[in-house]
């Protein structure tokens, strides 16, 4: 058995597990592995010459709380069903996790299937997101003049919803800051199954129309009138059929024929504690100990800043609970039942210093 770094020539069989792992469509895999498969960034597990479990990475600069800090999105986490439960996992994100911090990356954001089945590994929620849903869309007006659908082999057109992306994306923390290419690059990702897009001045969504469900991955507004008008239109082209959309937390439709509901969504690891510490710490004479069963550099006791710390620590607490505070999720407060306090005033002192944030997160791949 070896575990190692992906090659070009394992494309071919990496491609293959996704389908059996996943079922997405040949088209969509396509896509993925011609624009996302980027082999210095993933790992693999063989035996005999046979892949039986990898993953996949691509680096992302990841906004949080105002600040750039360099990411790599996680997908096809996956191992052959005939091979599961023999701890292949484990080892394939560990060498993973190794592999981002050569590479400089601090954090690896994703959005598994089942959020729970990372927390072992130490990648905890950082985001939840809201669905707007009917279970049958009534009859409504159509309306072209305020909200317009675009081609997606119109380059030039989708690339002006990137500055209502850009805008939208500095409310909250956690965000992929894109450039034109990753906005054109995402376009085409949703345009590989079939995906459509809806313009308005104030915002945009990227959805699937099938034949029973109207499916919106990706829904951005700067105001509530312009995320009601899409809604609308939405609604128009779908009547009849169920509607699923995925938008930000706290996002509110005056529609009163759908229905809202908020769930957990998104899950990150922290790659490298210490820079994160450095950029969003305190410069207080506090110590806590960090503790990560993936990573063995985020283990340590530093002080708030990042720096090293000799003294005893107020309270010990893991990596993945840590960022989830960095990232501005959580309070300490809240993860009071997952960490050890040993002096209470700091631990407090420590609490007051990290203001909680609006946390979503768009991209799944």
């Amino acid at each position: 058995m070896l575990v190692r770094q992906a090659k070009e020539a394992d494309l071919t069989q990496m491609h293959e597990l996704w389908g059996i792992c996943f079922g997405d469509s040949v088209a969509f895999r396509d896509w993925f592995f011609q624009n996302r498969f980027l082999p210095s960034y993933a790992t693999v597990l063989e035996q005999d010459g046979k892949i039986l479990s990898c993953m996949q990475a691509f680096p992302y600069t990841l906004q949080i709380r105002g600040k750039n800090v360099p990411a790599a999105m996680l997908a096809g986490v996956s191992t052959h069903p005939s091979h599961r439960k023999k701890g292949f996992m484990g080892k394939i994100f560990t060498h993973e996790m190794q592999l981002l911090y050569q590479k400089g990356i601090w954090v690896a954001p994703h959005t598994p299937a089942v959020l729970e089945s990372y927390f072992h590994f130490g990648h905890y929620t950082v985001a939840d997101a809201k669905y707007i849903e009917s279970d049958a869309l009534p009859f409504v007006e159509e309306d072209t003049s305020l909200v317009w659908e675009v081609s997606m082999q119109d380059s030039e057109l989708l690339a002006a919803a990137l500055p209502i992306y850009s805008a939208f994306c500095k409310q909250f923390s956690g965000m992929i800051v894109r450039t034109k290419e990753d906005f054109l690059r995402k376009a085409a990702d949703y345009a590989a199954d079939g995906g459509r897009c809806l313009m308005t001045k104030e915002g945009y969504c990227f959805f699937y129309l099938t034949e029973d469900a109207v499916d919106v991955p990706e829904f951005v507004a700067l105001d509530a009138s312009a995320a009601d008008r899409m809604l609308q239109q939405l609604s128009a082209l779908g009547a009849g059929k169920k509607l699923h959309v995925k938008i930000q937390p706290k996002a509110h439709t005056s529609l009163d024929y759908l229905s809202e509901r908020v769930v957990p969504k998104s899950v990150m690891g922290a790659v490298s504690i210490v820079d994160l510490l450095r950029t969003f710490g305190k410069d207080l004479p506090i110590g806590v100990e960090v503790t990560d069963p993936v990573i063995t550099h985020n283990n340590g006791v530093f002080q708030l800043n990042g720096k090293p710390f000799t003294k005893a620590p107020a309270f010990r607490i893991s990596a993945g609970h840590l960022l989830q505070v960095l990232v501005g999720y959580r309070s300490l407060e809240e993860l009071k039942d997952y960490l050890v306090i040993y002096d209470d005033a700091a631990f407090m002192q420590a609490d007051a210093a990290w203001e909680k944030q609006e946390c979503y997160i768009i991209d799944e791949y």
